[in-house]
């Protein structure tokens, strides 16, 4: 039959929708449907050896390295108190700004995803810091908890993004390039948040009443800038070194962890029991990772040997749509799919069926990939499913669900603002990439 692959594919997508909502674990939900897809429709058991030597495969590359890098760096700023620093350095210069707390959040989302890379760590520790102060002053959850949301969710696009690297190992793209093209998109992004809050504050200081903050010398403000200079210097480290071809992904990740240490115990922050809790969170939070890159390995493989990936790009193709008409589809599907399940699931499910389509129609890679990750971060704050919105619940468990549910619509219709920015001018994301390969 021409088109039997539609029916394994559809076989596929309800087993798999049946774990998930059994609450198996996403990966391992993944990896069973690899392991009967192989034996009953791929040749049995030795399929098994096929599947066990793409497993190892797909982990074992120089490539992957950043991603527990990144995730130790971002939690050890964290632990450490560092990042703390930061936010309070961006609310000294400030000042008396309508909705300065809401824009220092911005601020120090900003510096602080172009440190770790974490949106789940940018919102917790922004979450824990700046709602209770927020919360103090009269500022209303649309404020408060929406700036978190904003702030935090930065860390997907500005390098480095554990989440982008985890993309372009999924996707087969330079991750590389992947990290530079979201310098652009992310300090637009920033831009726009800083505008919204300043704006709304203005508009309604019912939500963010104005309060006299205390007035600070110049010389106060020149010494917060010294005291954070230090961590600053980590976005060079990471992304200058990666921009100038000094140094892979890979190893400007290892020199921002080994500055992130040094800086640490110059700072009399490091202590043995943050370390411990940092190595223990990255070593549970890569393995998640890792299984997730096994489970996509094999559900690609798993499409192209039933024919189902060369059958969806042969239909793609008859249907004559336009390439900008195909990834809004595509985008479209992310983002519905974002209501419903987490975006590691996301990842899995879309990535390796999208991107033999995004080849096969010459659509840019990078590019691309970008606008998917604004459509996962998306995701991260949609209801009901957003695990943004649960982290922000856990820090701060007075809110109401539906408090943060409310807060988070204001900056769902911003990123999608700046997903039709992208759309218009793509150069925003080739731009940086494209000078860095010349």
């Amino acid at each position: 039959m021409e088109y039997e692959w539609i029916h394994l594919l559809v076989f596929f997508f309800a087993l798999l929708t049946l774990m998930m909502l059994s609450g198996m674990p996403v990966a391992v939900g993944f990896l069973t449907l690899n392991i009967i897809g192989l034996y009953f429709f791929l040749g049995g058991e030795s399929a098994m050896s096929l599947l066990a030597m793409n497993a190892f495969s797909s982990v074992g590359k120089f490539a992957l390295i950043p991603i527990p890098l990144f995730i130790l760096m971002g939690d050890l700023l964290m632990r450490t108190g560092m990042a703390g620093k930061i936010v309070e350095a961006v609310d000294l210069w400030i000042g008396r700004i309508p909705g300065r707390l809401s824009l220092s959040s911005v601020g120090g989302g900003t510096l602080f995803g172009a440190l770790s890379g974490a949106s789940m760590a940018s919102v917790a520790m922004l979450g824990s810091t700046l709602v209770p102060e927020m919360t103090k002053r009269g500022y209303k959850p649309s404020m408060s908890v929406s700036s978190i949301l904003a702030g935090g969710g930065l860390a997907v696009l500005i390098p480095p993004s554990a989440l982008g690297v985890l993309l372009g190992a999924v996707a087969k793209v330079s991750i590389a390039q992947l990290l530079l093209g979201g310098i652009l998109p992310g300090l637009i992004l920033a831009i726009m948040y800083v505008a919204y809050f300043g704006i709304r504050a203005t508009l309604q200081p019912n939500l963010a009443p104005p309060y006299l903050a205390p007035s600070v010398t110049i010389n106060e403000k020149l010494r917060s800038i010294l005291v954070v200079l230090p961590m600053l210097s980590l976005i060079m480290v990471v992304t200058g070194f990666i921009f100038l071809g000094i140094a892979t992904p890979s190893e400007s990740a290892a020199m921002g962890v080994v500055a992130t240490l040094v800086l640490a115990a110059c700072y009399r922050s490091l202590t043995w029991k943050a370390l411990k809790a940092s190595l223990m969170s990255t070593m549970t939070t890569t393995s998640m990772m890792l299984l997730v890159i096994v489970g996509s390995s094999g559900f690609s493989q798993l499409l192209a040997a039933t024919g189902s990936t060369s059958g969806l790009v042969s239909i793609v193709r008859d249907l004559n749509l336009t390439p900008i008409m195909m990834v809004v589809i595509m985008l479209l599907i992310v983002l519905v799919l974002g209501c419903f399940i987490d975006t590691i699931s996301i990842m899995l499910v879309a990535v390796p069926v999208f991107m033999p389509i995004v080849l096969a129609l010459e659509i840019h890679p990078i590019w691309f990939s970008h606008l998917v990750l604004i459509q996962l971060e998306l995701a991260g704050i949609t209801p009901p499913f957003g695990v943004l919105l649960f982290v922000m619940k856990g820090v701060q468990q007075h809110l109401k669900i539906s408090e943060i549910y409310f807060a988070a619509l204001p900056i769902v219709v911003i990123q999608i603002l700046l997903v039709l920015l992208l759309m218009t001018f793509p150069e925003i994301v080739t731009f940086l990439p494209e000078m860095a390969s010349q």
